[in-house]
């Protein structure tokens, strides 16, 4: 910084014992309160304040409260979230840490708190009461196949329910025919008759140390395998209405199918014959893309169907209104959902040092839909002794105390335009000495509200439709490439060359997930 004073000696003189030139305060440190802070449950929340200490030349340092200007951040969103002024709460039991960041000139300045929740299935003061399985009974297939139970607990004051389905305790009572991890997420292992059956229970204690216990019905029968007759019932078109507001833009809708039988509903993309009532005013194609043609008024509006033969022959057709309103506001865009892939009980690490790849694809409210979220979500593991995971979705096995396997839940969390906080999850086992092929995966998997197909060179990957995902091992330190045929290729997730359609070539040092994006 120059000073400038008047030319005068003796003034210059004077001024010169008084004054003192020197930078701007620089922030220096970040210090949390309360440094360490304990709620009893979930849903209880935490006050944290955040207070910058400032330096300036010479002069003793000073303290400001910046808690709101700071970015405040969760290393475990699983266990507890915390909102931009600092308010913290809990999720489900366990510890994480709180970070208040502030970006300087030279660099970034943070502060860290710990959080802990020790919740035992009561939130505040409420008490447990019971806990209801939804749904109360599935059937599962094929060995393999995956049925997702849900635990809501219902307490004695307001709100008495709640989704509970992270905070209780899930077994199965008969694991060689079906198991369920921590999630609630259950597994057919096997039925050497042509059905068997299991119970799922969860089970919570409550505030006065009373057991609480749901349960669950789970059906294998592999001899029913596949569900017998499977028939499209109707057709839901995401999103139910869209506006645009210029000539040209373009609007992307998706057709979900529902179904008499598991899978019960399915993205149909592809399957559907697309139609627009009025192509004067906006026309679409095969992959649901709609974009506006014209508009003689302040708005028009067209009818977008989609429809489909059933198994038994009749027509199933589902419907959306597109607005073309010239001249009128662009419609916001909002991350509404997180996909990770590989999902729930998709990843095992076979040894201790091993990664696994995980990406993050966010679904937004307007186009583009589909958008690989990778290296901008936040990433945490809700057990670092089992796994850890880096910024770019990097996890690697850390331990596992016996028995094993070890289960680590793996979280993507980021802030919508909106400002809600959207979270995803997947897990990840590791089990030490379980052997494996020997060799890296590739696992490729096919996202967005489009259709196309990945082929490797050399062979071993060949994926195509929408929502697939395939598997193949390559040998260590080979290098395979791979190629998108485009039906509305996006590009490909981070670990790729992203919003590209030229091929992916990826070096097999360990485990690889790549996501193509068809929009």
């Amino acid at each position: 910084m120059i000073c400038r004073f008047p030319v005068s000696l003796a003034v210059l003189l004077a001024v010169a014992a008084l004054v003192s030139c020197s930078s701007s305060p620089t922030l220096s440190s970040i210090s949390v309160t309360p440094n360490s802070a304990t709620v009893p449950a979930a849903g209880d929340t935490v006050q944290f304040t955040a207070m910058g200490t400032y330096t300036q030349g010479s002069h003793p340092s000073s303290t400001r409260d910046i808690t709101g200007s700071v970015t405040w951040a969760s290393a475990s969103p699983a266990i507890a979230t915390v909102n931009a002024t600092g308010l913290a709460t809990g999720v489900s039991s366990g510890t994480t840490s709180v970070t208040a960041t502030s970006t300087t000139s030279s660099g970034p300045v943070v502060g860290t708190a710990s959080l802990t929740v020790t919740t035992g299935g009561t939130v505040g003061g409420r008490e447990l009461t019971a806990i209801t399985i939804t749904p109360g009974s599935q059937t599962l297939n094929a060995v393999g196949e995956i049925a997702q139970f849900i635990a809501i607990g219902t307490y004695t004051s307001a709100p008495t329910t709640q989704d509970i389905t992270s905070q209780v305790t899930w077994v199965s009572s008969a694991p060689s025919i079906a198991t369920v991890n921590s999630s609630g997420l259950a597994t057919a292992a096997g039925c050497s008759t042509a059905s068997c059956a299991a119970t799922v229970i969860a089970t919570a204690t409550a505030q006065n140390g009373a057991t609480i216990t749901g349960t669950g019905n789970l059906t294998v029968s592999l001899s029913t395998q596949g569900g017998g007759a499977r028939t499209l019932s109707s057709i839901s078109i995401i999103p139910s209405n869209q506006t645009l507001s210029t000539l040209g833009e373009s609007a992307q809708f998706i057709a979900i199918g529902t179904f008499s039988a598991p899978p019960t509903t399915e993205n149909l993309a592809g399957q559907v014959t697309w139609a627009s009532s009025d192509t004067d005013v906006a026309t679409i194609d095969s992959s649901g893309l709609a974009t506006s043609v014209s508009c003689g008024t302040s708005s028009c509006v067209t009818t977008v169907t989609a429809s489909a033969t059933a198994q038994s022959g009749s027509t199933v057709i589902g419907a959306s209104a597109l607005t073309i309103a010239p001249g009128s506001p662009p419609q916001p865009r909002t991350l509404s959902t997180i996909n990770i892939m590989p999902g729930i009980g998709s990843q095992t690490l076979n040894a201790l040092g091993e990664t696994a790849q995980f990406i993050a694809i966010g679904t937004f409210t307007a186009s583009p839909i589909t958008v690989d979220l990778t290296n901008t979500v936040t990433w945490a593991s809700s057990d670092m002794d089992v796994a850890t995971i880096d910024s770019s979705g990097l996890a690697t096995a850390v331990g596992c105390t016996p028995p094993a396997p070890c289960l680590t839940n793996i979280t993507a969390s980021a802030t919508a335009q909106n400002g809600t906080l959207v979270i995803a999850a997947s897990n990840l086992s590791v089990n030490p000495g379980s052997g494996g092929s020997g060799l890296p995966s590739l696992s490729v998997y096919l996202v967005g509200a489009g259709t196309g197909s990945v082929v490797s060179s050399p062979a071993g990957i060949n994926c195509s439709g929408s929502g697939s995902g395939c598997t193949a091992f390559f040998p260590l330190g080979s290098s395979v490439t791979l190629t998108a045929t485009p039906g509305g290729f996006g590009g490909w997730s981070a670990n790729c060359t992203p919003n590209t359609t030229s091929p992916c070539t990826v070096t097999m040092n360990t485990n690889q997930t790549v996501g193509a994006i068809f929009n």
